[in-house]
């Protein structure tokens, strides 16, 4: 299996001003939980019991996170990969340090346990200096009473010094306007800017946000909508298509392209094999009962016809797929390579055994007997 190439987050220092909000009664009661909470589920569910409004869960589960989960300098390019995001969670929840995917999956995993509506973000940002930061970075996105807003708990947590991680709460970034947070946060993805009138890569690289001052008319929210009634291929390929229009500027942006596509190819050789093991199941019990004469149990046309279709649509869809796909990946390639070439083969079984259906249907059925005489058995 291709595994997923972690995101490894760039720690800023902010320089936003602090929420003016008075959080102060959540923030004492959310930064500890009982040890013998250990899930998320738990932990979320504890945090939020009696808080009515979706600003005050948010609020809960983002102090929890900041005060509890320290980042983890070495895992930095490390290149490490992960076989889903519950593996990240649990990751992050038994050793309580992580980089920025830790982060952010694990504030989406909670807040999404309590009911709220966020995502997960990924994209690239500004250093101290204001260039574009080395590595890629991930946060939050939420939805809170029709209204989107940012938070990136990592940058919460703390940040590096001189080669050290400082774990020191700084709340610079909860709920921050799109318009606020996009001067130094710029998604992959230009549906995550959470704005009507999106700037571009280029804008971003050169600091221009006149956009910002003008209305537009790229409706997000319908994008946003669409995309969660989408399959992860469907997300992935709508997703690059995106990114690309908008602009590739950047070896990051380059490096989200190519990790969408492995993602894409992926997911499209694990739908041929599923499609095809469809098929081949169909097809080897269609074998089973042929080398039965279709008897004991007795099997109707139909069924035997349904077998044969079903065996046919399997391979033949699986060869279609596997037919165009390439990937850079040698691993993957590989496989797809000796999936194609197991193929031809299958396909000629298959013909076969399609044109003795077609023949044995056709057949008076006292007849019918002679023909496994003539084309045998499997």
């Amino acid at each position: 299996m291709i595994k997923e190439v972690l995101l490894s987050g760039f720690l800023l220092i902010s320089t936003l001003g602090f929420s003016q909000s008075d959080y102060s009664e959540i923030d004492i009661n959310s930064k500890t939980v009982p040890d013998s909470l250990t899930d998320y589920i738990q932990i979320a569910d504890y945090l939020t019991k009696g808080l009515e409004t979706d600003i005050d869960k948010a609020r809960a589960i983002y102090i929890w996170i900041a005060h509890n989960i320290k980042y983890d300098l070495t895992q930095i390019n490390s290149g490490k990969c992960y076989d889903s995001d519950q593996e990240i969670i649990n990751e992050v929840l038994n050793e309580r340090q992580g980089v920025c995917q830790h982060y952010s999956e694990l504030f989406l995993a909670m807040s999404k346990s309590v009911g709220l509506e966020s995502h997960l973000i990924s994209g690239y940002t500004r250093d101290i200096f204001g260039n574009i930061a080395d590595l890629s970075h991930a946060w939050n996105g939420i939805r809170i009473d029709s209204n989107y807003y940012m938070i990136d708990v990592t940058l919460a947590a703390g940040y590096e010094l001189k080669g050290k991680y400082v774990h020191k709460f700084r709340d610079d970034y909860f709920l921050k306007s799109p318009k606020e947070f996009i001067r130094d946060h710029m998604p992959f993805d230009p549906i995550w800017q959470f704005l009507d009138n999106p700037i571009d890569n280029n804008d971003f690289i050169n600091k221009d946000f006149s956009r910002l001052e003008t209305k537009g008319n790229f409706a997000f929210k319908d994008y946003i909508q669409q995309y969660a009634k989408q399959n992860e291929l469907e997300q992935l390929e709508n997703s690059n298509k995106r990114i690309i229009a908008n602009g590739i500027k950047n070896n990051l942006i380059q490096k989200q392209v190519d990790e969408n596509n492995l993602q894409i190819t992926n997911r499209k050789y694990n739908l041929a094999i599923d499609t095809l093991n469809y098929g081949i199941d169909n097809y080897n019990l269609y074998i089973t009962h042929k080398n039965r004469q279709f008897r004991n149990p007795k099997l109707e046309d139909s069924r035997v016809k349904e077998l044969i279709d079903n065996a046919d649509n399997g391979v033949f869809t699986a060869n279609e797929i596997f037919y165009g796909l390439f990937s850079s990946n040698k691993e993957l390639n590989d496989l797809i390579t000796d999936a194609r070439n197991r193929m031809p083969d299958l396909i000629s079984d298959l013909e076969r055994e399609k044109d003795f259906v077609d023949r044995y249907l056709k057949k008076w059925k006292p007849l019918r007997i002679f023909m496994f005489l003539t084309y045998g058995y499997q």
